[in-house]
């Protein structure tokens, strides 16, 4: 047996020595902003492998935990973290399987299972404590709706959540949330009143889809724990999985609570846009519910150019029916969970939920090009073209939504739609241009 393990560490040895000139800086500088951090990033990783030599377990799972704890601190990716063991381990396990002894490779595919599933339960407990932070960071948020009975089904989302949570962090089956996808609250409400609130089909059967699998992973979870030992890295994988899915159901909740409000909301009696009155509530609530989501969202503030010059030239009523065709225009070309606002007399503001800057930019374009269609559309000699200032905002976690609060973003959205008037009017301009 010593024959076998000195051979087995000469193995190590010569694809330790591969590893190293495969890793050392060319492999691995590209995930790091400088060299230094790079040179430590794989100097760790090699530690690592060179304890797979001492050949004992207990070793092994100590350095592997050691090297974890400073993956973790140093914000690298578990996908990167795991990477170098994983190609290590493949790669030696089939240069020890052409042994006549399977020994060798029994031992070492023990020992690094054995760090692989210590790095990943490192990695699970520490994303157990960001997801704990992020529930309660949504939770808050859902609290401080103007509304919150709205979103009431995403609450009792996260109650669900957190029950995940403390099963994962105690490997603990009994203490998993209720697991069949019609008996948990949204569970309900998906099969009794949100076909009269969700009235697409298509989409409600996409969002019944989402929530089923939800709870399969859930029960895949559960199975988990009765394999010993417990196999960490696919906790990782499937905790992954339902921060994707929490997050999509968020989002979808979040859909269904504008819609509805939309329905209900007064409008202004002309253009059928929403009333000013209510932008406050619309921007508090979306500002919330983003921070629950952890979505960003955009603004776009737009104005009809030369709006003054059509009134003179052809009378109030002509000037009109052209607002009312172009918020018309606006409303059919938007979602149904956008919101349009009649800001003042030919000015609107649009507040995208889960939307980023480069689409809010494309729609912006469609928009703006879609504005001279109206000119046909009204009979008139004269080109009606709008102006649009575009601004993307990502929720601090911690602020405090005011009026000036809100102001703050109004006006840098209204910056940038001064921007675009200087630079000739028919234009789209956002923070992007500026840099």
């Amino acid at each position: 047996m010593d024959s076998l393990n000195d051979l087995l560490i000469k193995n190590m040895d010569e694809m330790i020595t591969a590893f190293k000139t495969q890793y050392e800086m060319d492999e691995c500088q590209i995930f790091f902003s400088s060299d230094n951090d790079a040179q430590l990033f794989c100097t760790q990783q090699l530690e690592l492998l060179n304890i797979f030599k001492s050949l004992d377990l207990e070793t092994v799972k100590q350095a592997a935990r050691k090297k974890a704890a400073f993956d973790i601190e140093s914000d690298i990716p578990y996908v990167i973290a795991i990477e170098i063991l994983t190609s290590f381990k493949k790669s030696l396990i089939t240069k020890l399987l052409e042994h006549p002894s399977s020994d060798m490779a029994n031992l070492f595919f023990q020992m690094s299972n054995a760090a692989e599933n210590c790095i990943a339960q490192a990695y699970l407990n520490f994303e157990l404590d960001k997801l704990v932070t992020f529930n309660k960071i949504r939770m808050e948020s859902i609290h401080r709706l103007p509304d919150s009975t709205s979103l009431h089904l995403y609450e009792s989302h996260l109650i669900w959540l957190d029950q995940l949570i403390s099963a994962l962090r105690n490997t603990d089956a009994t203490q998993m949330p209720e697991l069949h996808p019609k008996k948990c609250t949204v569970g309900q409400w998906l099969n009794s009143d949100a076909d009269q609130i969700i009235t697409d089909k298509t989409v409600l059967d996409e969002f019944i889809a989402l929530h089923k699998n939800l709870h399969f992973i859930g029960k895949k979870i559960q199975l988990n724990f009765s394999h010993k030992p417990i196999d960490f890295h696919i906790l990782m994988l499937l905790l992954k999985k339902v921060e994707t899915l929490s997050l999509s159901i968020g989002v979808e909740l979040s859909i269904v609570s504008n819609v509805r409000f939309q329905a209900s909301a007064t409008k202004d009696p002309l253009t059928g846009a929403l009333n000013r009155q209510l932008l406050f509530h619309i921007f508090s609530t979306q500002y919330e519910v983003s921070r629950a989501i952890e979505k960003k969202f955009c603004l776009i503030m737009i104005d009809l150019d030369d709006f003054k010059s059509i009134n003179d030239t052809y009378g109030h009523v002509e000037g009109d029916k052209v607002l009312k065709s172009f918020a018309s225009m606006l409303i059919a070309s938007l979602r149904e969970s956008d919101f349009v606002v009649r800001f003042g007399g030919e000015e609107f503001l649009l507040i995208l939920p889960t939307v980023e800057l480069d689409d809010a930019i494309a729609l912006a374009e469609k928009l703006k090009n879609s504005t001279h269609l109206l000119q046909a559309q009204n009979d008139l000699k004269k080109t009606i073209t709008a102006s649009f200032g575009v601004l993307e905002i990502l929720p601090d976690a911690e602020v405090q939504i005011t009026q000036a609060l809100m102001a703050k973003y109004i006006n840098r959205a209204d910056h940038e739609l001064y921007c675009a008037k200087r630079n000739g009017k028919d234009q789209v301009s956002s923070p992007r241009d500026h840099n």
